[in-house]
């Protein structure tokens, strides 16, 4: 699989987006980091140093991967289709592909697992595949969060032209 082609392809037509606020943790840790305080309670603060979803151009299609968002552009995606479906073709193991991989195991074999989310969501703008995902089967909040985490966000399978 041409791993440089495919990362061009989809810096090229696909951007993650941030759900909420770009810091979040516990509000005591959040507003001393915020003031810049120099004696820190203990916690967990996680930067997603990403673009918000609510501000990103209106020409971006959006697809919800329960973590993130990843936006599309549709125009670009449609022009560089040909060379998707090239790159798709070279995919390590064509059978797991077919059987609807998650973003875990795609993570695996192409080196990021945010990269996979921006895949799966250019797979599904060019209808050659959708995305399963908790909320898709009616779960919300953290239950969908856990089930995210444990790799239920995947790909319905795709059959490579051979």
């Amino acid at each position: 699989m041409d791993l440089v082609k495919l990362h061009d392809i989809l810096r090229d037509t696909t951007i993650q987006l941030r759900k909420g606020e770009a810091i979040h943790g516990t509000p005591e840790l959040v507003g001393a980091i915020e003031r810049g305080d120099e004696h820190l309670p203990g916690g967990v603060v996680t930067f997603d140093m990403m673009p918000a979803a609510a501000e990103a151009p209106v020409e971006l299609e959006r697809i919800d991967m329960e973590f993130l968002v990843i936006g599309v552009d549709k125009a670009k995606a449609e022009a560089r289709r040909s060379e998707f479906v090239d790159v798709m073709q070279g995919y390590p193991d064509l059978e797991r592909l077919a059987g609807g991989p998650s973003y875990i195991e795609v993570g695996a074999e192409i080196g990021d697992q945010g990269v996979a989310f921006q895949l799966f969501a250019l797979g599904k703008t060019l209808g050659m595949w959708d995305v399963i995902t908790p909320a898709k089967l009616g779960f919300s909040g953290e239950e969908a969060k856990q089930m995210a985490g444990a790799g239920f966000v995947m790909m319905t399978g795709y059959k490579v032209a051979v």
